[in-house]
């Protein structure tokens, strides 16, 4: 899950086009519209054996261009809302809610994901003085 951001990145550009995705806050600069991607929460909590669910909290903020910004932040929410369901047709995302502030979107959404540890185990080479035979 260390690409989730990129992944959803290139989902952003695929479903609106080439537009500017930013994955840090700009301090100067803004190009609109434009998106920026961060996420700010990622939260763990272990289960049985060697696994763990982890919850990643995402905030994906939009900067409209349009002079009618309500409108054009209202169509980007519905679409973001249909084709975000699933981020690279495998990750399901969970709660996905819109909000305009200052004529700026801001989108958050939950990714879940359950991930199991892997432990590279070497075979026993010998076994109270007598090898054993790695066939």
């Amino acid at each position: 899950m260390n690409n989730l951001k990129s992944l959803i990145i290139q989902q952003i550009k695929l479903v609106f086009g080439n537009l500017k995705v930013y994955d840090e806050p700009i301090r100067q600069g803004l190009i609109t519209p434009a998106f920026l991607v961060l996420i700010f929460n990622n939260a763990q909590e272990k289960l049985l054996g060697k696994q763990v669910a982890r919850t990643y909290s995402i905030n994906v903020t939009y900067f409209p261009l349009s002079e009618d910004r309500r409108s054009e932040c209202d169509l980007v929410l519905e679409t973001f809302q249909t084709e975000f369901q699933l981020i690279a047709d495998k990750h399901h995302t969970h709660q996905i809610e819109g909000q305009v502030v200052d004529d700026v979107l801001v989108i958050t959404f939950t990714v879940k994901a359950l991930l199991r540890e892997v432990v590279d185990e070497t075979a026993m080479q010998s076994l109270g003085g007598v090898t054993v035979d790695q066939k």
